[in-house]
């Protein structure tokens, strides 16, 4: 009877354990966004600017995106910002990359469109996934409907 009680003991514990994780508060859906973005690397290989036939820029800036998490997202908004050879910001935007296909632990290269934006020789262009913003902010991204799964 003895070692009966021991081992009761014991699963009660592996028990507790297993089950208390799953007791937390629940994960927001702007949490859930925030991870699963911050999740993606981003690393910029190259930008050029192309001019249409009115001569109006467009810069394209090819992209090398992995996804480190184990969630699928089919879009994700970076900021893209281009800064002049004295350090001064050009240009500032969002932009959503189309991610079709890439699952946990791939990457795959996308390119992101600035219209009206011109690159220089000198200018600097970078790309990032912008950290901490407003749960409003985090609502309008176009990520946000697919990854919290609301509507």
């Amino acid at each position: 009877m003895r070692r009966k009680i021991p081992m009761l003991a014991f699963v009660a514990i592996v028990g507790a354990v297993i089950l208390l994780p799953g007791c937390g508060e629940e994960e927001t859906p702007e949490q859930r966004i925030e991870r699963i973005r911050y999740n993606h690397e981003i690393i910029p290989v190259a930008a050029k600017t192309l001019f249409d036939a009115n001569g109006e820029p467009t810069l394209l800036v090819d992209l090398q995106v992995t996804n480190k998490g184990g969630d699928v997202v089919e879009q994700l908004t970076v900021l893209v910002q281009v800064f002049g050879a004295d350090g001064s910001k050009k240009d500032s935007q969002r932009v959503t990359l189309d991610l079709p296909g890439i699952r946990p632990g791939i990457g795959e290269r996308v390119s992101a469109s600035l219209p009206g934006v011109e690159l220089l020789d000198e200018d600097e262009v970078r790309v990032e996934l912008e950290a901490n913003l407003p749960p409003d902010v985090l609502r309008g991204l176009p990520e946000f409907t697919e990854i919290a799964g609301v509507s």
